[in-house]
């Protein structure tokens, strides 16, 4: 079978476009992955997705799965491996106006790359074939890059403190950004660990303020600023944690290393601003790598994002927001936003990506 389109990620973006293809009558499938759901399966209470009050992340992706499914949308969890496409031509040729100007150059006419069809996916499952295709596949942990992390993590190291906050309950730990995921994997973590220290490479959390606002009202949460995590110690388990100060931030309440150093209740390294702090987990939040790595011809951004190509019409009008340099293939969601990184505007960018595949299909 030839899917009009194969939807490629099953966060709130493929979920969203899943809704909007069944309802424009396209045949489509959503290839889900091993991990179906996106990040919001990892996060807790969800209090900013419209109409839904608080709602938690699993529950609100498990009502998606079923609205889309209940539209006769396949979701399969399997994992994609490639996507493959045979060249056929690029074109660079500008639309002349009747009264002889040339225009903004716009789609397939502005450099796009233009391939035969059907796109095949090809899975553990098999091959899927497609006449257009929407990559929604978000984004993942972006973990420190540090010498010992690979040996610790699942052992003390984790991205989710909803998945392992029971390991440690008793326990000291820490936690590392300065975002809304950093202020929500510690609201996780201090519910049982009697002393959490969230960690920050700047003097300021760049997270909303009422994120930040419900973590200061925990007691058992401790601010250390203008720090990093140079590296995890430990051999079979986190011990402690390697870090650099430097300057020490008036919000510190002492003005010098040793101060604070004793404040927090660790010991000095012998270079300078550096020293050690034991706990015995630390949680990774300070942002998401895009999953593009599967992807070969596809525009990717040095941050490895997904460029999206617009495309505008004769008059200069929008024409398409979610194209990709392959003409046929759109992207949506985490996996082309770096700036915004919300479920509502991931579903968004879904409910755009299917929009414009309706029309383009509608002009082959």
């Amino acid at each position: 079978m030839v899917y009009d389109v194969i939807i490629i990620g099953s966060g709130p973006a493929g979920l969203t476009a899943g809704i909007y293809c069944a309802r424009f009558g396209l045949t489509s499938v959503i290839l889900a992955g091993t991990k179906w759901g996106g990040q919001l399966m990892l996060t807790t209470e969800v209090a900013n997705f419209p109409g839904f009050g608080t709602v938690m992340g699993p529950d609100l992706m498990k009502k998606m799965r079923d609205h889309v499914e209940s539209l006769g949308v396949k979701v399969i969890d399997v994992a994609v491996k490639e996507l493959s496409f045979p060249r056929r031509r690029e074109s660079s040729v500008s639309v002349i106006k009747e009264d002889g100007s040339v225009p903004v150059k716009t789609g397939i006419r502005s450099g796009m790359t233009e391939y035969e069809g059907p796109f095949v996916v090809k899975t553990e499952q098999g091959d899927f074939e497609g006449k257009s295709v929407i990559v929604a596949t978000g984004a993942d942990t972006r973990w420190l890059g540090v010498p010992n992390e690979g040996k610790l993590r699942g052992h003390g190291l984790s991205s989710c403190a909803p998945c392992d906050a029971f390991f440690f309950k008793g326990k000291p730990v820490a936690v590392v950004g300065g975002g809304d995921s950093a202020m929500e994997e510690t609201q996780v973590i201090a519910k049982v660990s009697p002393d959490v220290v969230l960690i920050h490479r700047k003097d300021e959390f760049r997270a909303q303020k009422a994120s930040q606002d419900m973590v200061t009202k925990l007691p058992n949460v401790r601010y250390l600023y203008n720090t990093q995590v140079i590296d995890v110690l430990g051999d079979s388990a986190l011990t402690g944690l390697h870090l650099y100060t430097d300057p020490i931030s008036p919000k510190q309440g002492v003005k010098t290393l040793d101060e604070l150093v004793a404040k927090f209740g660790g010991t000095l390294r012998q270079a300078q601003g550096e020293w050690e702090l034991p706990r015995a987990g630390l949680f990774v939040a300070i942002g998401l790598v895009p999953n593009t790595q599967i992807f070969k011809g596809l525009d990717i951004d040095s941050h490895g994002y997904v460029k999206r190509v617009e495309e505008r019409d004769e008059n200069g009008v929008l024409k398409y927001f979610t194209k990709t340099n392959i003409a046929g293939v759109f992207t949506a969601g985490d996996v082309h936003d770096a700036r915004y990184k919300q479920a509502v505007t991931a579903a968004g960018f879904g409910c755009m990506a299917a929009i414009d595949v309706e029309r383009w299909l509608g002009e082959q």
